[in-house]
């Protein structure tokens, strides 16, 4: 089973490229305090926070919010 930041970066990796997805798992998981394997589910907020100021400047809202979405329903 994939672990959720390999998750993550393959979900938005089709929208900003690998190593911007990787940027945003590893930033997330740097203000936690963690490594990105360390990410679990209850840092969903955090992650949803910096993927939406990622993606705000180059995608509609709707789509931000269905990769949110998608994310949500693959760590339940």
């Amino acid at each position: 089973m994939a672990s959720l930041a390999e998750m993550v970066v393959g979900i938005l990796e089709p929208y900003v490229g690998r190593m911007v997805a990787d940027t945003c798992v590893r930033a997330t998981a740097l203000s936690l305090g963690k490594s990105s394997d360390e990410l679990i589910g209850d840092d969903m907020p955090a992650l949803e926070s910096n993927i939406k100021r990622l993606l705000g400047p180059i995608a509609p809202r709707q789509t931000i919010e269905d990769i949110v979405a998608e994310i949500e329903g693959s760590i339940r």
